[in-house]
């Protein structure tokens, strides 16, 4: 699959190494007053006027994790869905300040595993101006900025309609930010046990935004999509087999 590399302008980017994003005023990250805790990382952002719900998944540094197993009986299948039937049923764009060639591998580790392309080209022309919290906006968002609560590495905020009939279910819009404020970030193909693997946390947030959510226990852990990362850590780069199962199942 090809898709469209542009070339624009990145406004307020220090290119170190090949790519080194500093945060930008305006698009900072921070929960709404508003916003309902669900469950561990997962808060609800309400309805929008046009009847979309949006949510937005939070993700941990491993210190932050919680250690143990569910308690179940059964082992967790350790992939699982937003909603279930919630899907994209459109290939669309993206817009990024983030010019590094791991956003497209992220990109294609998921869409190699599915007949339909879940995401679309990059738009060269868009701007990204922050993650949507009231209302979607038309406008898939990937950026760096800082993040107000503390240890979180990225936040992923899904638009869709996630009830009703299943086969009326769908995914409308993603905004992603990556935290550059407390962690530091690595876009080598070496590991550097020091910093976040760009391309080690993108894959697992463009999971969310593809329709996933995150497995918290611990004998989930090789999965992609468990919901802690850790500076170094490259294998999570391609997906478990949890992780191709889940996506699978979702785009039958």
């Amino acid at each position: 699959m090809k898709r469209l590399i542009g070339v624009s302008a990145i406004l307020t980017v220090l290119l170190f190494w090949g790519s080194v994003v500093l945060a930008q005023p305006g698009k900072d990250f921070r929960l709404p007053s508003s916003a309902v805790k669900i469950s561990d990382g997962l808060y609800y952002l309400g309805r929008s006027v046009s009847g979309a719900q949006g949510y937005a998944i939070l993700r941990y540094a491993t210190g932050f994790a919680k250690p143990g197993g569910s308690g179940a009986a059964r082992a967790p299948k350790c992939y699982g869905f937003l909603s279930k039937g919630a899907r994209w049923k459109n290939t669309e764009h993206y817009v990024t300040d983030i010019n590094d060639p791991a956003t497209e591998n992220s990109l294609e580790t998921w869409d190699s595993r599915v007949s339909f392309d879940v995401f679309g080209s990059r738009d060269p022309s868009g701007l990204v101006d922050g993650t949507d919290t009231a209302a979607p906006d038309d406008k898939n968002e990937l950026y760096f900025g800082q993040i107000e609560e503390s240890g979180v590495i990225g936040v992923t905020t899904v638009w869709g309609y996630f009830s009703g009939p299943t086969f009326a279910r769908e995914l409308i819009e993603w905004d992603m930010v990556l935290d550059n404020t407390d962690f530091d970030w690595s876009f080598t193909a070496t590991p550097d046990p020091t910093k976040m693997d760009y391309q080690n946390i993108l894959t697992h947030e463009l999971g969310h935004a593809a329709g996933l959510n995150d497995q918290y226990d611990t004998t989930c852990s090789e999965a992609t999509m468990y919901g802690y990362g850790t500076e170094g850590e490259t294998k999570k780069r391609d997906l478990a087999a949890p992780d191709i199962t889940g996506i699978q199942e979702l785009y039958r």
